[in-house]
């Protein structure tokens, strides 16, 4: 990194990739789940791990890029991840099933919104500083 200085967006992008990695596995403990938000949330941690990767190496447009798609990325699988639950969450608010159904789900959702909150304020940030 010749005259490029890390920002705090760096940081949160990296925070940001491994959350994605976590709620991979807490996705396997919803208990109705959805084969496409596995791969948009090992997409979404590939894209991270790429963002930073090019932040080194190349420029920072590119990279921003990629950390706002990395963002995205993550919305889409929290967004796809509720329609197989919709039904069992129905039943539980009914009072037909018991709340230890939704538990895992909830994990899941809780920890993904906040990587997806901490990736936007990283998007805006930037994930690098051109020094002069």
């Amino acid at each position: 990194m010749n005259n490029k200085k890390m920002t705090p967006g760096f940081v949160l992008v990296a925070v940001t990739t491994i959350l994605a990695l976590v709620c991979t596995f807490l996705y396997k403990s919803a208990m109705i789940q959805n084969s496409l938000t596995y791969v948009l949330m090992i997409a979404a941690a590939v894209a991270g791990a790429l963002a930073l990767v090019l932040a080194m190496v190349k420029g920072q447009e590119i990279a921003n890029f990629v950390a706002m798609l990395h963002t995205i990325l993550i919305m889409v699988a929290i967004g796809n991840s509720i329609a197989p639950m919709v039904n069992e969450m129905g039943l539980v608010f009914a009072g037909l099933n018991p709340t230890t159904n939704l538990t895992g789900f909830l994990t899941f959702v809780v920890v993904s919104c906040v990587a997806w909150l901490i990736s936007v304020i990283a998007s805006f940030m930037g994930i690098i500083k051109q020094e002069a």
